[in-house]
């Protein structure tokens, strides 16, 4: 896989993931913060503005709360009479980690990391997805970083919370053993009478972890402003994945999940819908230098968001993005036709706006092709520019006369209705 995402986690999850096929998700989204959070990117220039600000517009949507009015949780409709921007994020979460239940494997763990003001709330959430019988951690990350309160105790925390989906879970214990501290143990194993025995590398991690750092001056550090440390995620994957499984963060952010998992031998998908995350990350990985480095090649970044692709110049690149986004090969030769789905359905791809001649045109193409499934009985033309009304009536002439359905789509079409097919 290796593929990195920009757009929104819900929509990638539905359409380009299959079901049942992440081994490890780890994600870290947006914090309830009310605030915009910003940072100095060292792969960049300026400063960004990220995370609360970023995926605001999504809780604030008056269709996304009434449908949360219908579909929630009765806990948080009573939360929306009070709350309706709490409720809101946590219905925005809450459709985030089904899609995350949908596309783990039935052998795989979630590790959701969150902060005070709403990790109790999203555990309940994650209770309704996953099972209370799934829980398996509350991880307390314990850092000792930043400025403190004189009005209160100092929140030096985050808290991470580990779901699996189902039994037989993957969990590699002895890759993240802790060194004793205690001198007793090596004396046990030296002097004690078990002289000969193989000592114990350590002990198996608890649930606070206190040994990694936040260092603002580390070399890893590229300014981000949600960035975790490089030994959070390389500790948790080392854990509960194995070489060679499939790696998923929805909320990609600068790419350490995804760095971590690569480093490790593993797949992986990152997503987000933050521009300059998509940026930082990407520029990131080519200082990376990853197949120098891994001896593998450059991940894929794959648009998913409207303006992107609206703004794609070249016919040829827009063909090559209808055809990932539809999973399906361009013929050679082939004889105007741009691609072929999985199912055998021809495509077209215009950049300009159509007119009725062109829907003639394909089903002519389509219909003497040797590689399209006959008879041929769908076609999808895709333009970018849309459709003017003749085109619109010659896809009825040939729907109800000649029983042949023309979907004819624009990118904003495609990419609506949150991925679903």
């Amino acid at each position: 896989m290796n593929n990195f995402f920009h757009g929104d986690c819900l929509f990638v999850m539905n359409h380009d993931i299959e079901p049942n096929s992440i081994d490890l998700i780890y994600l870290d989204p947006p914090f309830f913060t009310g605030k915009v959070q910003k940072g100095t990117a060292k792969w960049q220039p300026g400063a960004m503005e990220v995370s609360y600000e970023d995926s605001k517009k999504f809780w604030g949507d008056t269709e996304k709360v009434n449908t949360m009015r219908l579909k929630a949780p009765e806990w948080l409709k009573h939360i929306a009479n009070c709350r309706p921007d709490f409720s809101s994020y946590l219905y925005y979460m809450m459709e985030r980690l089904q899609a995350c239940h949908k596309v783990l494997k039935d052998t795989g763990s979630i590790y959701l990391h969150c902060d005070e003001k709403a990790s109790h709330y999203l555990k309940m959430i994650m209770d309704e997805i996953f099972g209370y019988n799934n829980y398996a951690n509350e991880i307390v990350w314990h850092y000792d970083y930043g400025a403190r309160s004189k009005r209160a105790f100092g929140s030096k925390h985050d808290t991470i919370l580990v779901y699996h989906k189902l039994g037989n879970w993957i969990f590699n214990s002895g890759n993240v053993l802790v060194p004793f501290q205690s001198k007793m143990t090596e004396w046990r194993y030296t002097k004690g009478g078990q002289k000969g025995k193989e000592m114990p590398k350590g002990k198996i991690m608890s649930d606070v972890w206190n040994d990694i750092k936040i260092n603002a001056m580390s070399n890893e550090h590229v300014g981000y402003p949600t960035q975790k440390p490089l030994a959070l995620l390389e500790r948790i994957i080392k854990a509960s994945s194995n070489e060679g499984d499939m790696i998923l963060d929805p909320f990609c952010g600068c790419g350490t999940a995804i760095i971590a998992a690569q480093i490790h031998g593993r797949q992986w998908g990152g997503i987000d819908i933050s521009k300059d995350a998509y940026n930082v990350s990407k520029n990131r990985y080519h200082q990376l230098s990853f197949e120098s480095q891994f001896g593998q090649p450059e991940p894929q970044y794959i648009e998913r968001t409207l303006p992107d692709v609206e703004a794609i110049e070249k016919p040829n690149d827009f063909e090559k993005w209808v055809n990932g986004y539809f999973k399906a090969t361009k013929p050679m030769p082939d004889r105007g036709i741009d691609g072929i789905t999985q199912d055998g359905i021809p495509i077209q791809t215009k950049t300009f706006l159509v007119t009725s001649k062109w829907l003639r045109n394909l089903l002519a193409d389509a219909i003497l092709h040797k590689q399209v499934k006959q008879p041929c009985k769908h076609a999808i033309l895709v333009s970018q520019k849309g459709f003017d009304d003749t085109a619109r009536q010659q896809q009825f002439e040939i729907q109800t006369k000649e029983g042949i359905r023309v979907d004819l789509l624009t990118p904003a079409m495609m990419l609506s209705n949150g991925g679903l097919s």
